[in-house]
């Protein structure tokens, strides 16, 4: 699995991209194991309680997950994940 991180995403980890190579079942569980590597800031950025924050965005592959099954949407080995902050511009 491939996870991709944007604008202030990028800053909390460090990172552009990054190979998954843990199994996570769904969304869920890889974000738990993002926030164990990541920290708290992390963890602050995309949840809400047990719930995505409103202020984030995640692609499956190419599909937001709110067109799945929201957090707790399945993942596959080969899935490239896209961690996006809400912007809004004018």
């Amino acid at each position: 699995m491939i996870i991709r991180y944007f604008a202030d995403v990028r800053d909390l980890t460090g990172c552009k991209e990054e190979p998954w190579t843990k199994a996570a079942a769904n969304l869920r569980e890889l974000l738990k194991e993002l926030v164990a590597k990541h920290g708290t800031a992390f963890e602050k950025r995309v949840f809400e309680g047990c719930d995505l924050s409103s202020t984030i965005i995640i692609f499956i592959n190419g599909r937001d997950v709110t067109h799945l099954k929201g957090i707790d949407s399945p993942l596959k080995s080969e899935d490239v994940v896209a961690i996006f902050p809400m912007v809004a511009g004018g």
